[in-house]
């Protein structure tokens, strides 16, 4: 987002502020000049970005989370809220407790749906519009076996949830738009065995997994209302071409 554009330092909620994709969306929105709430339930470092302002939240907690777009919307205002908080378990579906499922659930699929409900309510009710980004996946448009289907499940959900709150949010000048990455490089590739990663590398066209640097770039995109400003319910790939859908 370009700096003419940052509308006084106006105010953005990242949650899963801690792990490698929200950490590094919340340091590029900092970059910028944005006040910028790191939200996730395990501890954002301070070395995660000079002028992120780390707060304990966990995505499941419903009552914390419209908390925080509250917080957000009367300290900075809310421009842009970014889903990014999720949990990934590489698991043989035949193997697949049901523990993990719920726990999925609760944290990709509910956790995202807080999100985007809070920052619905708190946005309409400012009446400036907003940007609403959600992390899907790959996963969610093609499932998977070598991970839980859990995980698959929930982020198809996720694509969904962006279209619900896309259509919704229309009417209120706030747009909802999803990227869908593949399998990236750092604590998500690392879950993989090396034999496995070298066979996801191997299919995809690319030759490689993707990088923070890959998704980072698709989600600023989605989240500046003047670039992005006519796309509303979209599911962006991010995959290097492994998948794309007709």
């Amino acid at each position: 987002m370009a700096t003419n554009e940052t509308d006084g330092g106006r105010g953005i909620v990242v949650t899963g502020a801690a792990g490698d994709l929200g950490g590094a969306v919340a340091r590029s929105f900092a970059a910028d000049g944005f006040t910028v709430y790191g939200a996730d339930i395990a501890a954002v470092e301070p070395e995660t970005g000079a002028g992120i302002i780390a707060v304990s939240v966990d995505v499941t907690d419903r009552t914390a989370v419209f908390a925080l777009a509250e917080r957000a919307a009367a300290e900075s205002g809310l421009a842009a809220w970014i889903n990014c908080a999720g949990i990934f378990a590489p698991a043989r579906v035949r193997e697949a407790d049901a523990a993990t499922w719920d726990r999925i659930l609760a944290v990709n699929l509910t956790g995202t749906f807080n999100g985007c409900a809070a920052a619905l309510a708190v946005m309409a009710d400012a009446g400036d519009g907003g940007r609403i980004v959600n992390v899907g996946s790959l996963s969610g448009h093609v499932g998977g076996t070598g991970v839980h289907p859990a995980y698959g499940a929930s982020k198809a959900g996720v694509h969904a949830l962006t279209k619900s709150y896309g259509l919704e949010g229309g009417r209120y000048g706030i747009c909802c738009n999803a990227v869908a990455p593949s399998v990236l490089e750092g604590t998500m590739g690392e879950g993989f065995s090396e034999g496995q990663r070298q066979a996801l590398i191997k299919g995809n066209p690319l030759r490689r997994l993707g990088t923070m640097d890959d998704v980072v770039p698709a989600i600023r995109f989605l989240a500046d209302p003047v670039r992005a400003g006519y796309l509303n319910g979209v599911v962006l790939p991010v995959n290097g071409g492994s998948y794309m859908p007709s």
